[in-house]
């Protein structure tokens, strides 16, 4: 009780009406924006949310779909004849997916600096464009050489994708609502597992027309599609806050700037929105950006694994290849309505270490029935259950870790690195994820199912509970301080340049 009161007294120490550093009260800057706070309150700040919703959300929706669907629909590639066609044994077929997430957790670090540098106006659409005439390519692939690359390219494109596109919506929402976005943003992956699923099951009828197999006609007209897309998103895609928009009137623009500027309290801790190296880099030494890494590391292999291996789970449960794309669609649609339902309430809940935890544990109890029914062919009903079961718990957590990167830095250069960083940790799962799950070991995936179950229970069950208790003493040790004290101690010039290490900052649980 004592530390949660701690805790509640730091918190008030960083209310926007808050006491002022004189040399921002002089500027006149910071009381406007106290001023534009009380007036965006209740339905005022609810009628900006929805406005801004309409706008920013969609075109990154669309992006992040058909890049997802681009990404994972190797798997159905894998059930119309890519394997066999490009003359492939299952090991190399791992290498193959593997591939994708080196180039991608090489190059994603480094994403954001250009997002931030030229804008995601104009690096998206860009990106988008070459994942699409990537896959094309990827279509058109004569043997594994070509395959090869291509996968490299393509991880090289898709890079900038997610953390650009959350780096995007941070800029336009605050703290208090990015989980929320982060969930509606992230219903395009929920939703390219079903738009995947459904569209090799259609396109999947092609196969042998015009002597191309289906896995074909899927690569090159879901790329073909993802193109036409790229070209629609330069003109649909809003600009930067600080750029002139028609849709918000001068007030509400003003308030979305000075938001981002004075976002954490009054000594604007981390506000400098200049690029530098020191404050890029400094994401690197974040101890949060490792735990937290470490936890999403554990949660993307085992998801990756999961993606890319249940339409054969579902095969081999005895349906035809065909078949097994339209029951590879149902998993995806309960995730979608989860992760709908955690977008509507996470930013209420206000609990993300117990979110992550409880979702955590329900995609566990999911591979645990898949693993112990799997083979048996009179437990094919409950086996897709397992299925349904652990695609609810999987696909929330990665809005709820984002959201919480996000927020665990402070600054504008500094939380863009945190973003590219988490993309790297993602991806190495990635590659662990696409090893596990051996063909030899069909249907029961010993090493797969075995290899989630660790990652699962220690990565996001047993670090995050610590990692929640650590923040906590943190939180409260900062409390301890006194305002007289923390201003004796640190000029207002320090505690602006120490970001989220401010005694000022409050680490969200």
């Amino acid at each position: 009780m004592a530390e949660l009161q701690d805790i509640e007294r730091v918190s008030s120490r960083k209310s926007q009406n808050d006491f002022v550093d004189v040399t921002v009260a002089d500027s006149g800057e910071y009381a406007e924006y106290q001023a534009l706070c009380d007036h965006f309150q209740g339905a005022a700040l609810k009628r900006l949310h929805r406005k801004t919703d309409w706008r920013v959300l969609p075109p990154l929706f669309v992006i992040y779909m058909m890049t997802y669907v681009d990404r994972t629909n190797v798997g159905n590639a894998k059930l119309f004849g890519a394997q066999t066609d490009l003359k492939m044994d299952g090991t190399d077929w791992n290498i193959g997916l593997s591939l994708l997430f080196v180039t991608y957790a090489l190059v994603g670090p480094f994403t954001n600096i250009f997002v931030k540098k030229y804008s995601a106006r104009r690096v998206l659409p860009l990106v988008f464009f070459g994942c699409g005439a990537t896959i094309i390519g990827a279509g058109c692939s004569a043997n594994r050489a070509q395959w090869f690359i291509l996968r490299l390219l393509l991880g090289v494109f898709e890079a900038a994708v997610y953390p650009g596109c959350v780096y995007f919506m941070t800029t336009w929402y605050s703290a208090e609502v990015i989980t929320s976005r982060c969930s509606y943003f992230y219903l395009g992956a929920t939703c390219s597992g079903a738009v995947s699923g459904l569209l090799a099951y259609g396109i999947g009828q092609l196969d042998g027309h015009w002597g191309f197999r289906g896995w074909r006609w899927i690569y090159v007209l879901e790329g073909f599609i993802s193109c036409i897309l790229a070209f629609i998103t330069i003109f649909w895609l809003q600009s930067d806050p600080q750029k002139p928009h028609k849709w918000l009137t001068e007030q509400e623009q003003r308030f979305i700037v000075l938001r981002n500027k004075y976002s954490y309290g009054k000594d604007k801790s981390g506000s400098n929105s200049e690029f530098t190296l020191k404050a890029y880099t400094a994401a690197f030494a974040s101890p949060h950006v490792w735990v937290l890494g470490f936890a999403w590391f554990c949660y993307a292999a085992a998801i990756y694994g999961y993606s890319f291996t249940l339409p054969t789970i579902i095969n081999n449960m005895g349906f035809t290849a065909v078949k097994a794309q339209e029951l590879s669609t149902p998993p995806y649609f309960a995730a979608f309505f989860t992760v709908l339902i955690l977008g509507i309430y996470s930013d209420r809940l206000k609990s993300r270490a117990l979110t992550i935890i409880v979702l955590s544990f329900i995609s566990f109890v999911g591979l645990v029935i898949c693993y112990a029914t799997a083979g048996h062919k009179h437990l094919v009903a409950l086996t897709y259950v397992g299925c349904m079961i652990a695609a609810i718990g999987f696909y929330p957590l990665t809005p709820m870790f984002t959201a919480w990167f996000s927020v665990q830095v402070a600054g504008p250069t500094k939380r863009a690195a945190a973003l590219s960083c988490s993309n790297f940790f993602t991806q190495i799962g990635g590659i662990v994820g696409s090893n596990i799950y051996l063909a030899k070991q069909a249907p029961r995936y010993q090493a797969g199912f075995g290899t989630s179950f660790g990652l699962v229970l220690v990565g996001d069950i047993v670090i995050i509970a610590a990692y929640w208790w650590w923040i906590g003493r943190v939180n409260a040790k900062r409390a301890a301080m006194s305002e007289d004290e923390i201003r004796a101690k640190y000029s207002p010039e320090q505690l602006q340049e120490m970001g989220d290490k401010s005694p000022f900052f409050v680490y969200q649980r």
